[in-house]
């Protein structure tokens, strides 16, 4: 199983990741806001005789679209961004077999790439490896977690991998970003 998700443990202390609105959220917002614009613009242009049916429609319409861009700028979706390539981070979490977590540890460390890819899970268990890389590879980081009844912990420290590394981890877990 695979999430697409960024650890804040896994970046925790690291300066050149900077969080910023995603470009996606960006736009959608300033077309939400044009668009509410255009409407009340339209609204204002409107003869006074004309039927209100027309003009309510163009009020709801503006105010709905107003009010979600300025919820979209305010509470939109976040990008991690590494500041040194200016390259976006993806983050990726997998389960593996559960009790094994040593064993995932230790095939991470010694790049034991083929025993890693059958430590690999389709269904959710109680080891968990989670990693971070940057679109460029330049940046990658991985965690290994365990179930402690109610949340995950850590049972490894994090890893700083290479962008060798992180092509490997890549291709075993099937990733693409």
């Amino acid at each position: 199983m695979t999430n697409s998700f960024i650890s804040p443990a896994l970046i925790a202390g690291e300066s050149n990741v900077a969080i910023r609105k995603s470009k996606k959220t960006m736009a959608v917002a300033i077309i939400l806001l044009v668009v509410g614009i255009a409407c009340i613009a339209g609204i204002l242009s409107l003869r006074a005789g004309t039927a209100s049916f027309v003009s309510v429609s163009l009020g709801l319409l503006s105010a709905t679209c107003i009010l979600v861009g300025i919820v979209q700028l305010a509470f939109g979706g976040k990008a991690y961004i590494y500041t040194p390539t200016n390259s976006k981070v993806y983050g990726r979490v997998f389960f593996c077999t559960s009790g094994k977590g040593q064993e995932t540890i230790t095939a991470i460390k010694t790049k034991n790439w083929g025993q890693l890819e059958k430590l690999i899970s389709h269904n959710e268990s109680g080891v968990k490896l989670e990693f971070v890389t940057s679109k460029d590879r330049q940046f990658a980081r991985c965690q290994v977690l365990t179930f402690i009844p109610y949340s995950f912990e850590p049972l490894s420290d994090v890893m700083v991998l290479s962008s060798q590394e992180i092509e490997a981890l890549l291709k075993v877990t099937n990733t693409k970003l």
